[in-house]
């Protein structure tokens, strides 16, 4: 109330002055006041200014409180956009897919009309004919020659019909066959368009820092992924010659999926992630390169042709399909599939360090029940933190085989078959019980199998290493059986190998009878046990549960030492078998 009647005296005087009615003696005072005024308004405002500053520091908890929302409204839009991202791809696949539906629909309608415009053109000549028959047989004939008059021309009427139903049936047929080829061409044509985009978005997300930008990036990879499936789903080529692509396709959508939820929460890119960026962006280039000799090879090519085992389109699917061997390595496929890699192997280190008649000694005893023959020496690689020797050799069948051995310590560090399985001869169980006694026999002791799934007639199993009765999931080996002999055909123990050592386990803080009477209020338990994971660069000591909820398997992994949840995945179904996102 002060202020309105200082600013309302002060607007009086103002008027005085413009009108002229303030004498010199009052304008002087009038001036004097205005400069004491003027001071009591700046330190008026100082005061203010410091109960301010008071009131600041008094409510700084409050303040950060409002960060946090903040921050957590951010998040919950970023979400949302990415969700309404992949909605709106969706839809836009779901319009696609209900346009070529109503082609195929328009096309197999037309077929019929024509179909149908031929039988009337048979029918009204049909008519026609009898009617010309009828007529003629009132005319005088000789005897006889009216029947043989009828005769010439129902063989004639039927010739006809004949001919026009086999004219019909064959540019049907043709047509049929051209739209049939038209369609597997198109398939070639969007596959290129969908690999040309993934190529540019995964270009730009191996160089992106904004979080939101590589979300968007990420998105239009998920989306072009799904599309290119279905593209390759209609390919004239059979399942097993696409199973590689197909997968690879797959796990690109999957892995950028969990990127997306992670960038979504706030979280930010490992390089062991940034590193899987780099790959999946390498491979699409090797398709794309690729893509020109499968058009060509599908241009102008008849259906025959497309779908000739031997033909070029095949050879040429067969040569993109081969560059894409290898999965992204941190796609998990196991809980913790990839461990925590350190820079030097303890294991390693302090190894004898073999020559290479040495390294071909421990080859021939690994494989010692393949009967291997002509077990060849090819040269050396460099596997991070150690080298090894490469060996090639075939089987008493002929089946060739590749494998290294760790030029220190002569371990088994990879084996891979390159004849492939084609029929199921063992269970699960039995291929656990193969892989574990081959590991044995390779020299790798104290592991146990913490997850196994079956792939086509491939037997995946993951080994890892058990100290004090907890899994240490970084020390981990990953086993394939082939279920068709029985014999292990696949090996890789990078991870072992470079962290494997004695470790300090230590106390869980937490009991596991909490632990278990917690996750049995939210899911059915299988069970709960001890496990180091790798978090953050770090190892932790955890409780892993394993349960199910909702008709889904999860995984969750809690911090013994304060009962916060560290991880979670859940079990999904892939064309390679099962696999944890």
């Amino acid at each position: 109330m002060r202020d309105n009647e200082e600013i309302s005296v002060g607007a009086e005087k103002v008027e005085k002055i413009e009108r002229g009615d303030v004498g010199a003696e009052e304008m002087k005072r009038m001036q004097g006041a205005a400069a004491n005024g003027g001071a009591r308004s700046a330190e008026a405002r100082r005061a203010k200014a410091a109960a301010k500053t008071a009131a600041n520091a008094a409510n700084g908890t409050r303040e950060l409180s409002e960060k946090e929302i903040a921050q957590q409204k951010k998040i919950a839009r970023e979400e949302a956009r990415a969700e309404k991202r992949v909605a709106a791809a969706k839809l836009k696949e779901e319009k696609e897919e209900e346009k070529r539906v109503r082609a195929e629909q328009a096309r197999a309608d037309k077929m019929h009309r024509r179909a149908e415009r031929a039988e009337r053109e048979i029918r009204r000549r049909e008519e026609r004919d009898a009617g010309r028959e009828e007529k003629g047989g009132k005319q005088p004939h000789a005897p006889g020659f009216g029947g043989w008059l009828a005769a010439v021309v129902s063989l004639s009427v039927a010739v006809l019909a004949l001919g026009a139903i086999v004219t019909v049936g064959y540019f049907d047929l043709q047509e049929t066959k051209g739209a049939l080829a038209g369609g597997y061409q198109s398939s070639v044509y969007e596959f290129s368009e969908l690999v040309e985009n993934m190529d540019a978005n995964l270009a730009k997300a191996r160089i992106t820092d904004g979080s939101y930008e590589l979300q968007k990036v990420l998105t239009d990879v998920l989306v072009q992924s799904e599309l290119a499936e279905k593209c390759l789903e209609n390919f004239p080529v059979e399942g097993h010659s696409a199973e590689s692509l197909v997968s690879f396709v797959n796990r690109v959508g999957d892995y950028s999926e969990s990127l997306l939820h992670k960038l979504a929460a706030g979280g930010t890119l490992t390089a062991q992630e940034e590193e899987v960026i780099e790959y999946m962006y390498q491979t699409v280039e090797k398709i794309r390169s690729n893509m020109p000799a499968l058009i060509e090879s599908a241009k102008g090519g008849t259906l025959e042709e497309l779908l000739n085992e031997t033909g070029d389109f095949n050879a040429e699917f067969g040569n993109l399909s081969n560059t894409t061997v290898e999965i992204p390595k941190s796609i998990e496929d196991g809980p913790f599939a990839q461990g925590a890699a350190k820079g030097d192997s303890e294991l390693l280190s302090s190894a004898e360090e073999l020559t290479e008649s040495q390294a071909a000694e421990r080859a021939n005893s690994y494989f010692e029940e393949y009967k291997a023959t002509e077990m060849r020496l090819t040269g050396k690689t460099q596997n991070g933190p150690f080298a090894s020797y490469i060996f090639e050799f075939k089987d008493a069948s002929g089946r060739e085989f590749y494998a290294q051995i760790t030029q220190r310590g002569g371990y088994l560090s990879v084996f891979d078959s390159y004849q492939p399985c084609s029929s199921h001869n063992y269970d699960v169980k039995t291929c656990v019980e193969i892989a574990g006694n081959f590991l044995e026999k390779c020299g790798y002791t104290g592991l146990r199998p913490v997850w196994a799934s079956e792939a086509g007639v491939e037997c995946c199993v993951n080994f890892a290493f058990e100290q004090d009765g907890a899994i240490v999931y970084p020390d981990m080996i990953k086993v394939k059986v082939c279920e068709e002999r029985g014999i292990v055909t696949g090996l890789e123990a990078h991870s072992y190998l470079a962290n494997h050592t004695q470790r300090e386990i230590g106390q869980a803080k937490v009991s596991r009878e909490k632990i278990e009477a917690n996750a049995s209020r939210r899911m059915q338990l299988h069970g709960v046990r001890l496990a180091l994971i790798p978090v953050d660069g770090k190892e932790v000591l955890t409780y892993e549960i394993r349960g199910d909820f909702g008709g889904r398997r999860y995984y969750a992994y809690v911090d013994a030492a304060t009962g916060e949840t560290v991880e979670i995945f859940t079990v999904v179904s892939t064309d390679r078998g099962s696999a944890l996102l």
